[in-house]
Formats: C-alpha cells, structure tokens, sequence
C-alpha cells in the first residue's frame, strides 16, 4: 500500500501568476487534467490533500482517476480530500463551523475515511492544523487525540497524515507517539526533511505521515517528492511555477 499527503494550494499551481496561463483555474477542464497527471504520477492507493477544491471539482478529478472519494469540508476556505484506491465505507468530519468563534479549531480541515482493504478496513485520517497559532494548535491536538480514540473503537489500522503546520517538538507529534503512532519519514525515510523548500518558500518540515502500532512493521520507505514539476530550486524566473508550495510525503506499507 502506497499512502501519500499533500498540500495542493486550491489547484492553483505556484507561483499563481506564472502557473495560471498553462494549466487554468481550479475546475476548468485544462486545470482538472493537469492535476490528474500529478497525482497518477505520485501513484498512491491512498492520498490526503489539504486546501483543496470544491467537491465538485474534486469528484471530477476522482472519476478521471477511478479513485474513491471523500471530501472534507473547512469551516472557513481550505476544505480537505481522500483519494482512494479502496471502497470508502464510511467518512466523519471533525472540522465544523462554529458561530461564537471566528476561527474554531480545525479551521482548516480535519476528518477520516474508513477503507475497505482486504479483509480488514483502515482509517485515514487527514489533518490540515492551523499556521501560525501554536495556542489553537493545541486544542487541535487535543481533538484530534480524542478522536482518534474514538476511532479505534472501529479498526485499530490507522494512518494520520496531512499538513500539521508544525515541526516534530510540537504536542500532537507528542500525544501521536504516546499513542504508538511512528513517523514514516523519522522510521524509514532517513528523517525528517523539509516539505516546503521550493525557490521563494520559507523552508519547513511540516507534512508528516503517521502509521499506527499495528501497521509500523509494515512500513517499508518513505520519502519527501523532489521531482521536477514539483520543486525548483530556481531562479524564479518568468514562465517557472510548481505544482504547489508544498511538496509530497509517500509512504510505502
């Protein structure tokens, strides 16, 4: 099983002013088959996207690809996605508008899809946490413990994997490994690498990949996608654009 996460920035390719002339805006048809390209060639089973798109723009792309499909809505603008190989037997959605608070916790996107693999079923849980607060990071950590908990009570298979916004010293790296969860990259991967380091970008290791205790001996490689398309280690010249601001973390179980 090949298990993937990454940031998209709305299928806006990056830099936007550069990008947007090739490959269109997010749900015209040009957009759409450039971004099934990338993530046929990414060639997971399972991919977590962060700051995604419409459903409808998503569902598109998931029949292009014959994938599975479960959309996360943000209660504010960056709603999440699961694309899957296997049948998707049942979605939940942590993130949720609340009208006392401008920004609630999980304002980005955070939800899990239970898959059908084999005999058995797995949850993937995507996260996306919040930038720049570390106070509301926090609560996030602690919702997503608890709810991690309560998914267990269904498959104790289970993979965490998005954009956490955070370095591996942070408190939900922490509550993840006092839950057995283990870092693909830190495990098989050779380490923690940066997964923002494109020509322009402020350099950050911030998209993980977790593998529960039950899958851990099963992790074979993981790795941080530097192909070309989706880096550049510049100058940043007319007509140089990627994929996204963020690269891709794959995971191999």
């Amino acid at each position: 099983m090949r298990i993937g996460t990454y940031n998209i920035l709305g299928l806006t390719g990056y830099p936007y002013e550069e990008s947007s002339s090739e490959i269109g805006k997010p749900g015209e048809d040009s957009n759409t088959a450039h971004f099934v390209r990338v993530f046929s060639e990414l060639n997971c089973d399972v991919l977590a996207l962060q700051e995604g798109v419409s459903i409808r723009t998503a569902q598109h792309i998931a029949l292009q690809m014959g994938y599975y499909l479960a959309s996360i809505p943000s209660p504010i603008n960056w709603p999440g996605h699961i694309l899957s190989k296997y049948s998707i037997l049942e979605s939940r959605v942590f993130s949720h508008l609340d009208p006392k608070q401008e920004t609630p916790p999980f304002s980005r996107t955070s939800g899990a899809a239970l898959l059908s693999v084999g005999d058995n079923t797995l949850w993937a849980v995507n996260v996306h946490l919040h930038p720049s607060n570390v106070d509301l990071r926090r609560q996030e950590a602690n919702l997503l413990k608890n709810s991690i908990k309560q998914l267990k009570h269904t498959s104790d298979d289970i993979v965490v994997l998005g954009d956490f916004n955070s370095e591996v010293d942070e408190c939900v790296h922490k509550y993840l490994v006092d839950m057995q969860f283990v870092n693909a990259m830190e495990t098989v991967g050779g380490g923690i690498q940066a997964t923002m380091d494109t020509v322009g970008i402020e350099t950050h290791c911030i998209d993980h990949i977790y593998v529960s205790q039950s899958l851990a001996p099963q992790l074979h490689t993981a790795k941080v996608i530097r192909h070309p398309g989706f880096r550049h280690d510049g100058p940043q010249e007319k007509g140089v654009w990627v994929h996204s601001d963020h690269l891709p973390v794959i995971a191999e179980l």
